[in-house]
């Protein structure tokens, strides 16, 4: 049983290097070219270690500083996305939200203005029942 979990562990380790020098970028993997790591990968046992502990890219710390006491000095750490961020995570998106709302905003006011009604500060959907005062009135705080 016991012959059967370490050969287990070295199909593993295997698997797991082989995967993971695939993944890597050329141009990020140390010591000798990607190829040679290929080669190398063959031999029984060393060639996984040897990828894991030496050839394996180094990823940096995280942007933004970091330095928040991890024990390892940020040298190997978790890989940063490569996809899209979702668009409520984006504040450009969020920006560029708030700017074309604002711009609609502004349009329907002088529009309001150009064509002789009283401005209403109301949001598009609001009408004068949902603010709780009568079309015309000044908010109730507003009366001093």
């Amino acid at each position: 049983m016991g012959r059967v979990i370490i050969a287990v562990a070295f199909v593993a380790l295997h698997i797991y290097a082989l995967i993971d020098l695939v993944r890597a970028e050329s141009a990020s993997v140390r010591f000798v070219p990607k190829w040679l790591w290929f080669v190398l990968w063959v031999i029984p046992v060393l060639g996984p270690i040897a990828w894991l502990l030496v050839g394996r890219p180094r990823v940096g710390p995280a942007p933004g500083g970091g330095g928040g006491g991890g024990g390892g000095g940020g040298v190997i750490g978790p890989r940063t996305p490569r996809g899209p961020i979702a668009p409520d995570d984006d504040p450009e998106f969020l920006k560029r939200l708030d700017e074309q709302s604002w711009a609609a905003r502004m349009e329907r006011l002088r529009r309001e203005r150009e064509a002789g009604a009283p401005p209403t500060d109301r949001s598009e959907g609001e009408s004068a029942e949902d603010s709780g005062s009568p079309a015309g009135d000044p908010p109730s705080d507003a009366l001093g």
